[in-house]
């Protein structure tokens, strides 16, 4: 099958249409709108407002690393150090036999049976902010709870505490021996908040840094929890920001994390981000982090520096974890479903989830992950599709590849497995799939 060359308007002009999402207590008892606010682009794609500004540039001139070309590993700590050439046998489990599945998921109550089977079944699960703390009392309760649940069925997957480097969000324990004199202010000494209603962090303070860094060691202290996730990294460096060289203080924070951090205990994060070139793609923080997670990627001028940035990591030894949803449906007729069963036939349509799968598949190697959902909300009244393995798609045969990919034309881009042909166009935002009989014929 051959893809359309079909004319496509370049994202460069976008109206902000910010969307309420489900809720959750995060503040003093009160319910707040939790999920981040973000638009949708002009091809139908979620986009965090937040990344709106890092494609205009607005990070800060005082990053560490210095030149963002080779990434250099200057950490010995936990779990290796995150060298490209250190044992990886903390990693999560992976193989060519089909996509890798990985999800991101919260919910403010108890899992049920069915979800916690769900969850047992990815390979790696990022418990998010907002987990269990309406029935245990505190998120660091819930997510241990759940994770003890999953791992119960399946002790192979690796759960990910969340821990955001920036936002100060209630529900945690952790919050009884916070100081609101850590947090950060304006010149005019009021403190600053994110979006006007959120406390932000300062790195530059020590006496901050240690609880932030307790946090995340206690739970890592558990058995379940294979690790921690940070969120909001791109956050740090900000320009707007009160302080100045906030993003060095951050990285300083981060590198003292990553020394501490139990030998065979995963670092993830939030940190890379490609935009219309490499320059400033946030690569230092693999200096101290053993992957990253991806998203505000599916815009078309941030395509191919994304597809470079993921191989680059792969070829270091480095985790990635794709965040992707369905481009081109319908949402207003997604939305009426009632049916969770029909939402997942719906989705997994080849003209939705072809483009997102197929551009992972472009780059995916050893320690690729990828995570195809409609919200992060496990609450069964939002009817969330986040399970990939029911995605045939994800789940089908997919083999050794039999080559890097190859750039057929300015925007066509395809590559070969054993059982799968992959074609996507990142003008068109479209891709074909195209499976193998046991002989490598296509179908």
């Amino acid at each position: 099958a051959s893809l359309p060359k079909t004319k496509c308007v370049r994202n460069t002009l976008r109206t902000l249409h910010p969307i309420n999402s489900s809720k959750f207590e995060v503040e003093m008892g009160e319910e707040e709108e939790q999920n981040d606010d973000f638009y949708i682009d002009e091809f139908g794609e979620e986009q965090d407002i937040d990344d709106e500004q890092e494609l205009d540039g607005d990070e800060d001139d005082n990053e560490p690393g210095g030149d963002e070309g080779e990434v250099v590993d200057e950490l010995g700590g936990g779990g290796g150090g995150a060298d490209g050439v250190a044992n990886k046998s903390y990693y999560p489990e992976w193989s060519w036999d089909h996509t890798r599945p990985w999800v991101a998921i919260r919910r403010a109550d108890a899992y049920s049976d069915d979800q916690i089977r769900q969850l047992a079944a990815q390979d790696v699960v990022m418990l998010e902010k907002a987990n269990g703390m309406k029935t245990h009392g505190s998120i660091e309760k819930g997510t241990l709870a759940a994770a003890k649940r999953i791992k119960a069925l399946n002790s192979k997957v690796k759960i990910l505490f969340y821990l955001n480097s920036m936002v100060h969000y209630g529900g945690y324990e952790a919050n009884d021996n916070w100081n609101d004199e850590w947090a950060m202010r304006t010149k005019e000494n009021d403190f600053y908040k994110w979006r006007d209603r959120l406390l932000c962090y300062d790195h530059n303070n020590t006496e901050f840094r240690e609880w932030w860094i307790q946090r995340g060691l206690e739970m890592v202290a558990h058995d379940e929890i294979d690790g921690i996730f940070i969120d909001g990294i791109v956050k740090t460096d900000k320009k707007f920001l009160p302080v100045k060289r906030h993003g060095l203080a951050y990285f300083q924070t981060a590198r003292e994390l990553r020394k501490r951090l139990p030998e065979g205990k995963l670092l993830i994060g939030n940190g890379l981000r490609a935009k219309t070139s490499n320059k400033n793609s946030y690569r230092k923080h693999l200096q101290y982090l053993d992957g990253s997670y991806l998203e505000g990627w599916c815009v078309q001028e941030r395509l191919a520096p994304t597809l470079d940035l993921m191989s680059y990591a792969l070829k270091i030894g480095r985790i990635i974890m794709l965040n992707a949803h369905p481009l081109h449906y319908d949402k207003a007729l997604f939305n009426k479903m009632k049916s969770l069963d029909r939402r997942y036939d719906f989705i997994q349509k080849e003209e939705y989830i072809g483009f997102p799968l197929g551009f992972f598949l472009l780059s995916v190697a050893p320690n690729s992950y990828f995570s195809y959902r409609t919200s992060v909300d496990a609450n069964p009244k939002q009817l969330a599709v986040f399970d990939n393995t029911r995605f045939e798609a994800v789940m089908r045969k997919l083999g050794k590849p039999l080559g890097d990919y190859v750039k057929e034309s300015e925007y066509e881009y395809s590559r070969e497995f054993e059982h799968l042909k992959v074609q996507v166009n990142l003008q068109t935002m479209k891709g074909v799939l195209t499976v193998k009989d046991d002989k490598g014929e296509e179908l």
